[in-house]
């Protein structure tokens, strides 16, 4: 009985898949099939399929560390980015009000 999965892969595995996929000239697919059955027949023969080992604690540490410092500079963005907004919107708005010789008869220019 046929049955369909859903999975997701690391783009090195996929890469590797489709540079499969293309030495033999068949669908990506179908070469993820192929790849699994010669798996399934390696084991079968006694043959032991080593995985990438878990990360470690440490790494796990570092990344969150990491990630923190991203957060960081991405809020400092945001806060520069709302700065310079302000100062473009503060520039159009002035910019849009007329000058004083163009908005008055230019004799009564003093009266401002």
């Amino acid at each position: 009985m046929a049955m369909r999965l859903s999975f997701t892969l690391d783009s090195d595995v996929v890469e590797m898949i489709d540079i499969y996929a293309k030495k033999r000239s068949v669908k990506r697919e179908k070469a993820i099939l192929e790849l699994i059955e010669a798996g399934i027949a390696h084991m079968e023969h006694g043959g032991i399929v080593d995985t990438k080992p878990k990360r470690s604690f440490e790494e796990f540490t570092q990344l969150h560390r990491e990630l923190g410092e991203v957060r960081e500079r991405v809020a400092d963005l945001q806060n520069e980015m709302r700065l310079v907004h302000h100062i473009i919107e503060n520039d159009v708005v002035n910019e849009a009000r007329g000058t004083p010789y163009q908005a008055k008869r230019w004799w009564e220019i003093w009266k401002m």
